[in-house]
């Protein structure tokens, strides 16, 4: 944690930023990786998702908001599991009769692994927004260029200590969908567009090649590949003292139009781009820059979050 923010937070917290927000209230410790948060996170939440509303309505998309789940058969149809079978999670319930349930309450009275009494279910968590998009244009020919501003809770298994890794998380995501000119050109303008916004909140930023993290080895050679021909980038920037990626830029060629048959007006497979915004990391971000008194934010950042809207 920086002098700054030991200043900004009080002197009498300990050294790290969860339990410095812990003890301010902003949050709400529930599990490695996985909080629950306060009013004034919630409100920083609310201007952030106002303050990236405007960043893209000259665009006029389609907005929509999603469960924190996806049909199994959409998930399975992505090809998820290829690239990340870690980071996964099924939805599975209990589906048996009164002598099953009796198993699954000995089970988990004994604290033994009660997973074989639950059933794989329709149901996936949602690994990203942007899977929830594609499946709406598949198995149709698009005459223009598609832009939809899609928001929602998301899950991943990586649980740690790491400020703003989180297993459950909100991503604010700009998809377009269109021919490869177009979803090059949106893939190429976000990379400062995304970086400039961050910056108007008050926050340093800087924009990084990137990768995901593809599984094994071959996911390594895939990942080699994805950051040498520059298909992904983020923008980084400082929580309590360490860099964490608070938005990504994503360049997925055919991948999506290909697997849900989604064509532009020539009858090719149609190519996408996604930018995400994690909202927590951006709200750590900003507490961790100005402090966990909102009303002592600098003027600019509240303005850009609460314009028009009461502040703290």
């Amino acid at each position: 944690m920086t002098d700054e923010m030991a200043k900004g937070l009080g002197e009498r917290i300990p050294a790290s930023l969860p339990n410095a927000l812990r003890y301010h209230g902003l949050l709400v410790n529930t599990a490695t990786g996985l909080y629950g948060w306060g009013a004034e996170l919630e409100t920083v939440y609310s201007g952030l998702a106002n303050a990236l509303s405007a960043e893209v309505a000259h665009k006029e998309p389609t907005e929509l908001h999603f469960p924190p789940i996806l049909p199994r058969a959409v998930f399975e149809k992505s090809e998820y599991v290829a690239s990340f079978p870690q980071l996964f999670g099924a939805v599975h319930a209990f589906q048996g009769d009164e002598f099953a349930h009796e198993d699954l309450e000995k089970a988990v009275a004994k604290g033994e692994d009660w997973g074989g009494h639950t059933q794989l279910t329709d149901f996936v968590l949602a690994p990203a927004v942007c899977y929830s998009v594609y499946p709406l244009f598949g198995g149709s020919v698009l005459d223009g260029s598609r832009t939809v501003d899609a928001s929602g809770f998301c899950f991943r298994h990586e649980p740690s200590t790491e400020p703003g890794r989180l297993v459950s998380f909100r991503l604010r995501e700009f998809v377009r969908v269109g021919s490869p000119a177009e979803a090059s050109t949106w893939f190429d303008d976000w990379h400062a567009r995304a970086s400039a916004f961050v910056r108007r909140l008050g926050l340093e930023a800087k924009v990084e090649a990137a990768s995901d993290p593809f599984f094994g080895t071959t996911g390594q050679i895939m990942a080699d590949n994805q950051r040498e021909e520059g298909m992904k980038a983020e923008v980084v920037a400082p929580i309590g003292g360490h860099p964490v990626a608070v938005a990504s830029i994503n360049y997925h060629h055919d991948h999506f139009g290909r697997i849900f048959d989604i064509r532009s007006a020539d009858g090719e497979p149609a190519h996408s781009a996604c930018v995400g915004f994690g909202l927590e990391r951006i709200a750590l971000a900003l507490v961790a820059a100005h402090g966990p008194r909102l009303a002592e934010w600098p003027d600019d950042v509240r303005e850009l979050l609460w314009s028009g809207r009461t502040k703290w």
